[in-house]
């Protein structure tokens, strides 16, 4: 059962609503796999004990993952996890993962701090889908 594998923590100060951050924090235990298809989301009463937000929000954020696809309440059950999000390959990202932590590790060892390498990293994702995008126009 996921319970154990899914613990739920609200950051007050990033400015993300907490519904957001819950659906977030699904997806990316998905993506890593300690979440997995057919696995229980804690109940929203637990999330509520857990967290300290509004039980609205934790089913706000259970509604935006069903209507992603990836998560479905059942009656006398709870809400199941019916699917992966998107681009979800647990070992592919697994493998990158490690290849990633390397990768700032040797950074990190050449005197690079976080900041930077954090700024470098969001740039080069908004850049390249930036690039992407581009290409999906030039088609048709």
């Amino acid at each position: 059962m996921a319970k154990e594998k899914l613990n739920y923590s609200i950051d007050r100060t990033t400015g993300v609503p907490p519904f957001l951050q819950i659906v977030e924090q699904v997806k990316d235990s998905l993506h890593t796999g300690r979440l997995k298809v057919g696995d229980h989301l804690p109940s929203v009463s637990e999330v509520v004990k857990i967290t300290a937000v509004n039980a609205n929000t934790v089913m706000k954020a259970y509604r935006e993952l069903e209507y992603a696809g990836i998560a479905q309440p059942i009656q006398g059950v709870g809400t199941v996890v019916i699917s992966l999000p998107t681009g979800a390959n647990p070992q592919l990202l697994e493998i990158y993962q490690a290849r990633f932590e390397a990768l700032i590790a040797q950074a990190r060892h050449d005197g690079l701090e976080w900041e930077p390498l954090q700024h470098l990293t969001g740039n080069i994702i908004r850049e390249m889908k930036l690039m992407e995008g581009a290409g999906d126009s030039n088609k048709g």
